[in-house]
């Protein structure tokens, strides 16, 4: 039940890519605006995979970058330690940050 445009775009190796580095920069640009857009980045980075573990890996990569992003932002304004001193708060946005990609990378297994 796969649409036919998503089989050719998994079968052409460069066009795969380029649709995984648009899906990742659109979803982790979105994210900037709202944490839903973690979950979206993780499903369309998962989308053009060929089989579903590498589309879940797919999603966790766009959680590590999204979080590498995030604390580069406070490594930027030298606000860092004082963020991850805050404890349980900033774990849990570490947490979110890794887990809705990859949990929005599910849909590869449906699609």
């Amino acid at each position: 039940m796969t649409p036919e445009f998503l089989t050719e775009l998994r079968e052409d190796d460069s066009r795969r890519v380029a649709a995984t580095n648009g899906a990742v920069l659109l979803g982790v640009g979105l994210s900037l605006f709202h944490w839903s857009g973690l979950l979206l980045a993780g499903a369309l980075a998962a989308l053009p995979q060929r089989t579903i573990p590498r589309g879940l890996a797919a999603g966790f990569g766009v959680g590590v970058l999204a979080v590498v992003v995030f604390l580069g932002q406070f490594w930027l304004a030298g606000t860092l330690g004082l963020v991850l001193g805050m404890g349980q708060p900033a774990w849990l946005a570490l947490g979110l940050g890794l887990g809705l990609p990859t949990f929005g990378a599910l849909v590869r297994g449906i699609v």
